[in-house]
This record gives C-alpha cells, sequence and structure tokens, in this order.
C-alpha cells in the first residue's frame, strides 16, 4: 500500500517536472527571441537629453549679428580628463569583460593596452588641436578645476560631498571641427569608446570689433553660475556644467531669454518612445542699434584717433532724442568676438589701448563744460539767477586772487579768457567759468546734486550691461563714504564739471537728449513694444530757450568755442547745438615694476603691463605663485600719456555733446520742431574739446544724415542699405 503511494506521488512530481523542462525549452529555445524582445522593451534606456540652440541677436533692421551655427566637437568622458582611479579601474574592468583587448588577457595586461590607447589618444587628439601638447593639457585642466568647484559648490549646499552629474558625462576638449575634420576624427578616434564626435553648436559672431563690446560673448558654467541660476528649478533650462552663459555685454544682461530650453527623450531599448519632449530655441533679441551706422563711425573715430598725437581711446554715443533709443554705443579700440579667447591674453597685456574697455558704458570721467547749461537752467529754476542776471568775468572769480578759480586759458597759451559781463545764455556760449562759479556758489552744492540727480547723473543709463557703471554724483552722503566735505568751493568746482563729479558717455548723450526736450528718459538697447517712462522737468519754457540759445551759439556763432570746428552747412537743413567740454586727466599707468625673490632666493624684477597696483600684484601671483615680494616695493614702470603737451599744460580728455535741430533757410533753429538725435563724443587725452572732439563731432553729423536720411529716421533705409543687406544676406548664407 505504501509502495503504491510512493509510486503515485513519484509519478506525480515527474509529470509535474515534465511540465517544467518542456515549459522551460518552450520559453528558453523555441520562443526565446520573443521574450528577449519583451526584455528589451521593458528595459528603459536613460533619457536622452536633446540640445537647444541659443537666441539670435539682431540690430534695429533686423540683421543677423550673432547666432549660433552647427559644427562638431570631441568630447572625453570625465573620468579619463580627470585622471580618476575608480573610473579607471572600473572601465578596466569592464573592457576585460567585454573582451575588447581579445580573450584570456590577464587584468593586468588589459590595463596595460588601455593605458597605451589613453596616451595615443591624447596623441591623436592633438592633431586637431590648434595649438601643442601643453595648450591642450591646459584647456583639460582648466576643465578639470572648473568641475571640481562645482562640486565643491554642490557639496556646501547639499550639506554633503556626493558625485555630480558632470562627473558622469563626458566634456568638448577641441571644438568646431569642419565636416571633413569630424568624419576623420570619427574614423581615427573610433578605437577609443571614451571618446566620441558629438554635434554641437558654435556662437557665431558677424559684426566684428565695432559691436564687439555691445554683444558681449559668451562663457563656460562655473560654480558661481550655478548657484545663482535663476532657472536651477527648471530641470531642462538650468545649468549644466558642459553649457555654456553670457559672460558679457547683451550676451549676459539677455541671457534668461537667450537661453532655451534642452529637450528629452526616454524610450526602451527596442526603440519605444515613452516620452519625449522638444527643445525651444532661445528667444531673438533685437537691439536698438543700427549696425550700419555703428560700423562707420568705429571707423571713421578710428581714423580721426590716429592722427591725434596722445590719445589712443574713446567713445560715440548716439540716442534718438524722442525715444533714447541707442542708435550707436561706439567704444574705440575694440577686438574681434570670434577670436577673442585666442588673443586675450594679447588684449589683456595692451594697458595703453586697453581694448577690452566698454569706454561707452564702463569708463567715467569729469564731465567739464558739458554741465554748465545744466547749472544755468538749476539756477534759473531755483530763483538765484534770472535770465537778465550778469556777472563780469575779469579772468578770475576773486579779482585779488588772479591765481585761484579762474576761467579758461586760450588754447596754446596761460592767457585766461575776460569776458566782461555776461548773462546765462551767453557763459553757456563763451563757456565762462567765472559765470558757473557764481551760480554754484548761490545754489550750494546740495541743490546742485540735486539737480545732476534729475538729469540722470550718478545713476544707471538704462542699458542693463553689467559692465555700466552709474558715474558719480557728489551728493553729501556720497562725500561722507570718502571721509570729505562739501564746502562752498565744492559747488564751485561742480558747476563746471571738475572735483568728484563724474559721467560716462552714454550719460552725456542722455543728458543732451534731456537738454533737447526738457525730459529725462532711460536709455534702450533692447527694442521693446512699450515706451519708457517720461520724467518731465520743471523750469518755464523761457528757461529751456535759454540754454538751448546758448548751445546753439557754441557751435553757430562765429565767436563760439565750436564754431570753427562743429558748424555744419546749412544746406543740410540742419544746425548742431552743442557743448563743449575739456576735462583735466592725469596720465594713467600702464606697467609695474615687481621686485621679488624667486623661489633660489634671488633677487629678480618682473616688469608687470597693467593698468592699477591690484591688477599688477594678481598677475605676478598667477605668474610666479611661490616667489616672496613685498607689495610696498612695486613701482609704477610707465605712465600714458608719458609726456606733457607741447604747451606745457596738464593733459584732459576732450568732450564735445550735441543734438541735431531742424532749421530754417536762415540757418536759425526751427523751434517748433522736435529734435531728432543727440550724441557724445568722448577723446581720452584728446586736448580742447571744441578743437579735437568738435571736428570729430562735425564727421559724426555727416554719416548721421547719410546713414538715417534727411529726416533722421532711426529706422531709415536707403535703396544703398537695403542693396548692402541682401548682399550681407548673401554672405551668411554661403556655404
Amino acid at each position: 500500500m505504501f509502495e503504491q503511494r510512493l509510486k503515485i506521488l513519484l509519478a506525480m512530481m515527474g509529470f509535474a517536472l515534465a511540465i517544467l523542462v518542456v515549459r522551460l525549452i518552450d520559453m528558453q529555445i523555441v520562443h526565446a527571441h520573443v521574450y528577449e524582445e519583451q526584455a528589451d522593451q521593458a528595459l528603459l534606456l536613460r533619457p536622452k537629453v536633446i540640445p537647444t540652440v541659443r537666441g539670435r541677436i539682431l540690430d534695429r533692421s533686423g540683421k543677423l549679428l550673432v547666432s549660433d551655427e552647427p559644427c562638431w566637437d570631441i568630447e572625453v568622458e570625465y573620468g579619463i580628463l580627470s585622471g580618476d582611479q575608480d573610473y579607471h579601474d572600473a572601465l578596466v574592468r569592464r573592457l576585460k569583460r567585454e573582451n575588447a583587448y581579445g580573450k584570456k588577457l590577464s587584468q593586468e595586461e588589459v590595463e596595460r593596452r588601455f593605458n597605451a590607447d589613453v596616451d595615443q589618444m591624447w596623441r591623436e587628439l592633438v592633431v586637431f588641436f590648434d595649438g601643442g601638447f601643453d595648450e591642450l593639457a591646459e584647456k583639460v585642466d582648466a576643465i578639470c578645476v572648473r568641475i571640481e568647484a562645482i562640486k565643491r559648490d554642490v557639496a556646501r549646499r547639499r550639506g554633503f560631498t556626493a558625485p555630480i552629474r558632470e562627473e558622469r558625462m563626458s566634456h568638448a576638449v577641441i571644438e568646431d571641427l569642419t565636416d571633413q575634420q569630424q568624419v576623420r576624427a570619427r574614423s581615427i578616434l573610433s578605437p577609443f569608446p571614451w571618446v566620441k564626435v558629438e554635434d554641437s553648436t558654435k556662437r557665431v559672431y558677424r559684426s566684428g570689433p565695432p559691436l564687439a563690446h555691445i554683444l558681449g560673448r559668451v562663457v563656460p558654467v562655473t560654480a558661481e553660475h550655478m548657484g545663482s541660476d535663476v532657472f536651477a528649478d527648471d530641470r531642462l533650462r538650468s545649468l549644466t556644467g558642459t553649457d555654456r552663459i553670457g559672460g558679457a555685454g547683451i550676451e549676459y544682461s539677455m541671457d534668461a531669454h537667450l537661453r532655451g530650453s534642452r529637450g528629452e527623450f526616454h524610450g526602451t531599448r527596442a526603440g519605444n518612445v515613452l516620452t519625449s519632449t522638444d527643445p525651444v530655441p532661445g528667444e531673438d533679441v533685437h537691439l536698438t542699434i543700427r549696425s550700419d551706422l555703428q560700423k562707420r563711425l568705429f571707423e571713421m573715430f578710428g581714423e580721426q584717433i590716429a592722427a591725434l598725437p596722445y590719445s589712443l581711446s574713446g567713445s560715440i554715443v548716439v540716442l534718438d532724442v524722442k525715444s533714447r533709443d541707442c542708435l550707436a554705443l561706439v567704444s574705440y579700440p575694440s577686438y574681434d568676438p570670434q577670436t577673442f579667447s585666442d588673443e586675450y591674453n594679447h588684449l589683456r597685456d595692451d594697458t595703453r589701448r586697453i581694448p577690452l574697455a566698454f569706454r561707452a558704458v564702463a569708463r567715467q570721467y569729469a564731465p567739464g563744460s558739458i554741465v554748465k547749461p545744466l547749472v544755468c537752467i538749476a539756477g534759473l529754476i531755483e530763483g538765484q539767477i534770472t535770465l537778465d542776471t550778469t556777472f563780469d568775468c575779469q579772468g578770475a572769480l576773486f579779482p585779488s586772487k588772479p591765481d585761484h578759480w579762474r576761467c579758461w586759458a586760450a588754447a596754446g597759451t596761460s592767457v585766461r579768457k575776460q569776458h566782461g559781463p555776461l548773462v546765462a545764455w551767453q557763459a553757456i556760449k563763451y563757456s565762462c567759468n567765472i559765470f558757473m562759479y557764481n551760480t554754484g556758489q548761490l545754489l550750494g552744492a546740495n541743490k546742485l546734486t540735486e539737480y545732476f540727480s534729475m538729469f540722470g547723473l550718478g545713476k544707471p543709463s538704462g542699458t542693463g550691461l553689467r559692465e555700466e557703471v552709474r558715474g558719480i554724483n557728489p551728493t553729501s552722503s556720497f562725500m561722507d563714504s570718502i571721509d570729505r566735505t562739501l564746502t562752498p568751493g565744492s559747488a564751485r568746482q561742480f558747476a563746471i564739471g571738475q572735483a568728484e563729479v563724474a559721467v560716462t558717455p552714454i550719460q552725456a548723450a542722455n543728458l543732451m537728449a534731456t537738454y533737447a526736450t526738457g525730459e529725462f528718459r532711460h536709455v534702450s538697447l533692447v527694442r521693446s513694444k512699450g515706451d519708457q517712462p517720461v520724467w518731465e522737468l520743471p523750469g518755464d519754457s523761457q528757461y529751456w530757450k535759454a540754454i538751448r540759445r546758448g548751445m546753439f551759439g557754441v557751435v553757430n556763432d562765429t565767436d563760439g568755442t565750436a564754431y570753427t570746428q562743429a558748424r555744419i552747412p546749412i544746406e543740410t537743413g540742419y544746425v548742431l547745438l552743442g557743448k563743449t567740454g575739456s576735462a583735466e586727466a592725469v596720465p594713467a599707468p600702464v606697467s609695474y615694476e615687481v621686485h621679488f625673490n624667486d623661489i633660489e632666493g634671488n633677487d629678480r624684477i618682473e616688469l608687470v603691463y597693467a593698468n592699477t597696483m591690484n591688477d599688477a600684484i594678481s598677475l605676478f601671483q598667477y605668474k610666479y605663485p611661490d616667489a616672496t615680494f613685498d607689495p610696498r616695493s612695486i613701482e609704477v614702470a610707465d605712465r600714458w600719456p608719458a609726456s606733457l603737451p607741447e604747451n606745457g599744460r596738464k593733459h584732459s580728455h576732450a568732450w564735445f555733446v550735441a543734438y541735431m535741430q531742424k532749421a530754417g533757410t536762415d540757418g536759425l533753429p526751427n523751434w517748433d520742431q522736435d529734435a531728432k538725435v543727440a550724441f557724445a563724443v568722448m577723446v581720452e587725452f584728446g586736448g580742447s574739446g571744441g578743437r579735437v572732439s568738435g571736428a570729430i563731432a562735425q564727421k559724426v553729423a555727416d554719416i548721421l544724415l547719410e546713414v538715417l536720411g534727411p529726416d533722421l529716421n532711426p529706422d531709415y533705409s536707403s535703396s544703398k542699405g537695403q542693396t548692402d543687406d541682401i548682399v550681407d544676406a548673401v554672405d551668411e548664407a554661403a556655404p
């Protein structure tokens, strides 16, 4: 009985086992391919990121200035770049497991061959690099330093150290390959699975030096960028360590608009799409700048600067008076943004010309006499002077002290002007210091700085550029911050645009537009649909007419300070209303001598090209990190300009500010017409504002009429201009 039951049990178990074997045969042999497909479909791939493109930058007329264009990059996994040992060991194990170098090789032999391949990879890569091994190694080191900084910053914010995504990514070590290069690179580098040639984009700047400062540039993302990322919570817009971000100019100020959103593809190994998000390109940015006008003014300015004995640099700013759109923002000299990285060291060390300086917005200068119309309107509005008030100019404010508080001297002489009795408009025409000393003293420094503020001094102009400085409005709080006290003498100095007061060229141009309209507006550099807010300034229309009459006389009366140089022909249908200005300037350091002991204890001297002592110290320490030196031993080696002008007077920067007003056939302004364009010309170490900048202003007016047409329309397009645009478009489309 027991044996019968056991046989039945064994039979049942045998039957079950047979069924199991048959099922296994069916699954693993007969229908194996079906289940493999199902397994593949169930295996998810890591989400694939689809890159986006950065928005374009266009000028006022729609001409393309900057865009992302397709190219190819050679990328290497970060573990190879950083020499990470854990990555190294894991990759060797994988290569052995995959029999990458053949079967039955020992771990040591696989590692030896892998190391040889890495060495060979670097030899192959340098063929595609514009430089040698040392330069390529420096680039790789810079990538690793940047990623390590990002890792430390992430750890600080998290509160613990952990791997970051940038360590799992490949990084571009060679960029911007041509079609032929990328085909060759794919073939040569195919034996190295940690290297890949990827399609990418490069930022192309089409306008060359004239717009370089305005457009700015993109730079690799740093830890600071990621820590302050406005899109940090957006997975597809947040920055990664392989991205580039706006680092200067419009690229920086409009980065949030220009930056696009990455796409994402999520699927299975079998190719089934689970989720897919298309990339969104960045927004286009349209500037208010006329690139044709910018180019013409830049070229003309360079020719004029080259003929001057001491000046190497300067700026021209042109504004549409009504809208305050910036039509031109010239900083000279400049650089080619397309070759910026390659030329950076040379550009940095050019401390005489300083081509990296965005002078139109980032340099502030004593305004000199261009503030005198402001002083007069303030005096009239406050009732401290009237239209009939006269001050008698005998060359000095105090007759008993002829060498103090003097009027200005005629060019090339030490003879002080003696203008005699003057009213406000005449004082502006003759640029009389004595009238301004008296008016400033009556107003007082506090009231005068209130008016400076109304006209935009000491405030951002509104461009949004990170490079822009505010200038200096020497209010009592500002003077306290530098441990100085306002005195009656302060008001006199401010009234002639000297002492602490300082403006940028863009503020000077806006100052002129404010003189023309009696309204203050911020300046626009990016086109927008809305109008800028308007602040209507106080004052009777007769007061404003008086200061405009004075500025008309500066250029158009035979005894005006800029009549010979700046007056434009009556046939143009316009007159210039302007103001000259010459502000004393001290020659600036261009190099320093650093006395130090090298690592062997030898006394040495290093010549460092820098404009400030702090810059000299930073550059020296970067080059000689182990050297010891006493900062007090650093001496200025050279200055520019190195000598005084031939007449023995001090150097000065040369201002001329103006606006263009419609005129009748008699050559007098048509006051019923709105002013059209305002501009400022600043020539560093140019000397006389009237003689130097006034002459350049005349050429500015000629170019404005040629480019903007007889109505000075910011959107004017002549048939010639249209032809040029077509040629440009064809050039851009050519392969």
